[in-house]
């Protein structure tokens, strides 16, 4: 419109002297021109109603018609510039969108993974700590154990030893009783001393002190046949105290060899729960990793999303804009040109 306005003032502008021949006609035929500019129309038909000449007319018409045209050009190509940029920004974006939707979907993955990866290994740290506590309840029970039988062993061994030293004690007095009396009968202090010292040393109950004690006749065979029972009892003490030391001998390498196999148990387990901790620790440092760039990406999705709608709405603002710009442009382009070409042939026809 701002172009019709000023083609009506240059129009307007021009000095009229006279009408030109022929003028009267070419006034009826603007007026039929079928347009909304009736500004444009009516500027001219004012002009030609003045006595302005129609070829300076068609000159300033020409020219409007030129700009009018160089303009439209401009701004289809300024529109198909800024579109075309428009277009691939949209594109780019999609892009951007599709490329972040993935790698969300392969960050959920890997997460799911690391969790996964979480839970077994620290169900494996769980059982190794129950291997390890097992281990060390083990090595207890076998230490208190071990230290019992020692002190058991202990024990009987004390009292076989007495028992022993008292034989070893009893024997050599009876021998030399027999010695001494070889024919004759004990005195009965003899064997009252005797007896009590078997009682002291080998108990009440003892099957010899029994014997000794309800022994009537305390004669040599009686001191002698005491005495092979008494040699036999010392010779079964030293075997009983022979296989005691054996067997305590055996017990510490049992024990030492179980505490050995316990040792090297609870070392490998200890390097696994090393490395399983250390595992845990760097799967949890990659699903922290994770979990940030997760966060990072959800936001850059959100932007980007933002963005690609108002990118859209403004190239929809834009094309429209366009669009209705070129409309009314290509109307006035016609409206001049339908002009021109009237005053023109006009022209034309008066040479």
């Amino acid at each position: 419109m701002k172009a019709i306005l000023i083609l009506g003032l240059l129009v307007f502008g021009i000095t009229a002297v006279e009408l030109e021949a022929g003028v009267p006609i070419l006034l009826k035929e603007i007026k039929a021109i079928k347009t909304d500019h009736t500004d444009f129309t009516f500027l001219l038909d004012l002009e030609l109603s003045q006595g302005g000449k129609v070829s300076e007319v068609v000159a300033l018409v020409g020219d409007l018609l030129e700009q009018m045209k160089r303009d439209q050009l401009n701004d289809d190509l300024e529109y198909a510039h800024r579109t075309t940029t428009l277009g691939l920004d949209i594109e780019w974006l999609i892009i951007v969108l599709r490329n972040l939707t993935k790698e969300r979907q392969d960050k959920n993955n890997q997460l799911s993974e690391v969790n996964q990866v979480l839970v077994g290994l620290q169900l494996q740290l769980d059982a190794i700590t129950e291997q390890l506590n097992i281990l060390n309840g083990k090595e207890e029970q076998l230490r208190q154990t071990r230290a019992q039988e020692a002190a058991s062993y202990q024990a009987r061994q004390e009292n076989n030893s007495k028992v022993l030293a008292a034989l070893n004690e009893i024997i050599p007095k009876l021998q030399v009783a027999v010695f001494d009396q070889e024919g004759k009968s004990l005195l009965q202090t003899e064997q009252f001393e005797i007896v009590e010292k078997i009682k002291r040393e080998l108990g009440h109950n003892h099957p010899v002190a029994i014997m000794v004690a309800l022994t009537t006749k305390f004669d040599v065979p009686t001191v002698k046949r005491i005495i092979d029972k008494l040699e036999h009892i010392r010779n079964a003490v030293i075997a009983l105290m022979q296989q005691e030391d054996e067997q305590e001998t055996q017990s510490q390498i049992t024990f030492q060899t179980q505490i050995q196999e316990i040792a090297e148990l609870r070392e490998k387990f200890s390097k696994d729960f090393e490395v399983t901790s250390q595992l845990i620790k760097k799967r949890t440092n990659d699903k922290v990793l994770l979990e940030k760039r997760l966060t990072i990406i959800n936001r850059d999705l959100s932007l980007t999303e933002q963005l690609l709608i108002q990118t859209r709405e403004y190239k929809e603002q834009y094309d429209a804009a366009y669009a209705v710009r070129k409309g009314k442009r290509i109307s006035e382009i016609k409206t001049v040109q339908q002009a021109y070409d009237l005053v023109e042939n006009h022209s034309k026809k008066q040479k």
